[in-house]
């Protein structure tokens, strides 16, 4: 039993590390297109929030799919169907929290979608683990 148990802590742990290193990655995607958005084009911070939010969603979805949890050869369609959708309830917790960050508590736009990226970050990993790519 303990060695069932060592076993799926080293898997979650593996897991969640790499995980990790997609979501630095997707991250740095987001973030880009965010402020690319939002600083330079001058976009609302809503809209580049969201667009930040799809270029980052394209790209994680693959690599948890092929290295995170390593569902080669699974059903395609319905874990990109599921990962929307954990991809939309995630996005939209995270979206509420950017909002109560920027408009109630006044955090400035650029550190609110950084710490709303964190809410976002958690959910998502919890989901697909447990839903998008369960075994």
């Amino acid at each position: 039993m303990f060695e069932r148990l060592k076993k799926y802590d080293k898997k979650a742990i593996g897991q969640f590390i790499r995980f990790g290193i997609v979501g630095i990655i997707n991250t740095f995607i987001t973030l880009i297109v965010i402020y690319f958005l939002q600083e330079i084009l001058h976009v609302k911070y809503t809209i580049s929030n969201f667009i930040g939010y799809i270029a980052g969603v394209v790209n994680s979805f693959f690599w948890n799919k092929l290295w995170v949890f390593k569902k080669l050869n699974s059903n395609f369609i319905r874990e990109a169907i599921l990962f929307l959708v954990c991809f939309g309830i995630c996005y939209g917790i995270q979206f509420i929290s950017l909002l109560i960050l920027v408009e109630i508590l006044y955090v400035p736009d650029s550190w609110a979608q950084l710490l709303s990226m964190i809410v976002y970050t958690l959910c998502n990993f919890i989901m697909n683990r447990c839903i998008t790519f369960k075994k």
